[in-house]
């Protein structure tokens, strides 16, 4: 494009000078924000399925959006379909900022995404994204290997900029029969971020016997009977330097369930993880209930935090880290704050730097209300997106209504309800909003599933498990 420049010709008489011509350059103007422009954009078809697992969206600084999920059939991001028809398959995607197809791959059969923020981007153009394996497969690297008899075993994938192969991993675990065991050795990371530097951290769930890279964890054993052990899944998260090498891990859980939630990571490094602890009365370990923990870049507990009598759906949860220090945090559930109250049938809520509560809220629909990512706001408010049917109550006050079927919510809480916002999409076709990214001008880019939605009776999700086409906001 030609730059126009003006030209300003005066007389400018100075003692002993002649007349001069000077050049006036007119102030630049603003520039647009890269993200400022809203999307709106589908991709598949009607006869995609999608499960409501596994969609996740990241945002560069440059306003590049990169989507990855499962679907079954193949899909066309707008660079051609990728995928094939038989089984469901999982990809990556990247878009620039008017949401134009830049690349997309389809991941080979055997490898899945089990997790709801499954895929993070560092400012240098590294893309990560992780899973589960069901089979041996190439990512790029050659076959990374491993036996898969009733097992499942997570795995990393580094892509560039341009979506190639720069490296990949299988995290090793052991097969029930090494133990003699008859149920099934499911694990997967769930969760992954990058800090400033391009540490990364990794969390998910675990049963039997994970390598993380040189420390070795075990999921807890239930002795049920003196003939029988039964194994329940922990939750482990992982930090890892720039190259992939594994700088520490731990692992936590009780004598029955444990899920992860959510997974956030500072610049500076500090992470903090979300998970729910089911537990009985008599049993050992953690005590039951909502737990968050901070954790300094070496591994070391800033502060951990059990709200007991709060439980998140194992459907998933939300985390995000504050400037200030402190966190949001969201979901479906129970949270119960002691001195504050008690909130559902889905929550947002705010911790201070020290881990203390400061604000939460309830959502409530008519038979669905979902919380499904959760943002900070400047002024210590709270920016959530999530999906309801029939009418959206905000601590017991109509904010929306439905168009008919399941509809998208964004709303803007704050500490006087009287502020309380809320924006609503959707029409008599059920939408499902996934998950959430944040972007450094301060919009939000939501991806999810449009219907119709159809409920997979092998899948644990209640009441819905699949949609149709995927959907990408910008606003």
């Amino acid at each position: 494009m030609t730059r126009l420049r003006f030209f300003l010709l005066a007389p400018f008489f100075l003692l002993g000078c002649a007349n001069e011509v000077r050049e006036v350059v007119p102030p630049a103007p603003t520039p647009e924000p890269l993200c400022a422009e809203p999307l709106d954009l589908v991709f598949g078809s009607a006869e995609s399925r999608t499960p409501l697992v596994g969609l996740s969206v990241a945002v560069d600084g440059s306003c590049n959006t990169y989507l990855a999920g499962m679907t079954e059939g193949p899909i066309d991001f707008g660079g051609g379909p990728v995928g094939e028809t038989g089984a469901p398959f999982a990809f990556v995607a990247k878009l620039d900022p008017q949401g134009k197809h830049l690349w997309s791959r389809a991941l080979p059969v055997g490898a899945s995404f089990p997790g709801k923020d499954v895929i993070a981007v560092h400012a240098q153009g590294r893309v990560l994204v992780a899973g589960s394996l069901h089979a041996d497969v190439d990512f790029g690297g050659g076959p990374l290997g491993g036996e898969y008899v009733r097992a499942e075993h997570p795995f990393l994938l580094e892509l560039d900029a341009d979506g190639h192969h720069v490296w990949s991993r299988r995290l090793h675990g052991n097969l029930p029969d090494d133990l003699d065991y008859e149920g099934n050795f499911h694990r997967a990371i769930e969760g992954v971020s990058f800090d400033a530097e391009g540490h990364f951290v990794i969390t998910g769930r675990f049963l039997g016997h994970l390598d993380l890279g040189g420390v070795t964890l075990m999921s807890t054993p239930q002795i049920s009977d003196p003939f029988f052990t039964n194994y329940k899944p922990d939750v482990f998260v992982a930090r890892y330097d720039t190259s992939g090498g594994l700088v520490w891990a731990k692992r936590f859980g009780g004598d029955v369930s444990d899920f992860p939630a959510g997974l956030d990571v500072s610049p500076s490094g500090d992470t903090v993880v979300l998970y729910t602890q089911f537990s009985e009365m008599e049993s050992a370990g953690e005590p039951a209930g909502l737990h968050v923990k901070r954790f300094s870049p070496g591994g070391d507990v800033v502060w951990s935090k059990v709200f007991e009598g709060s439980a998140l759906d194992p459907f998933g949860g939300a985390v995000a880290l504050s400037d200030d220090g402190g966190l949001v945090l969201g979901g479906q559930g129970i949270l119960t704050w002691p001195g504050i109250g008690m909130f559902g049938e889905a929550f947002v809520g705010r911790i201070d730097s020290k881990g203390e509560p400061m604000l939460a809220a309830s959502l409530t629909g008519g038979s669905a209300a979902v919380v499904s990512g959760v943002a900070p706001d400047g002024s210590g408010g709270i920016r959530a997106v999530g999906f309801f049917d029939d009418t959206l109550l905000v601590h017991g006050k109509a904010m929306a209504s439905s168009s008919g079927g399941l509809d998208v919510f964004d709303a803007h809480l704050e500490w006087d309800d009287a502020a309380n916002t809320t924006s609503t999409f959707g029409d008599a076709t059920d939408e499902v909003a996934l998950a959430m990214a944040g972007t450094k001008e301060g919009t939000r880019v939501i991806v999810g599933v449009r219907g119709p939605l159809v409920h997979d009776l092998n899948e644990h999700l209640s009441p819905y498990s699949k949609g149709s086409r995927i959907f990408l906001r910008r606003r």
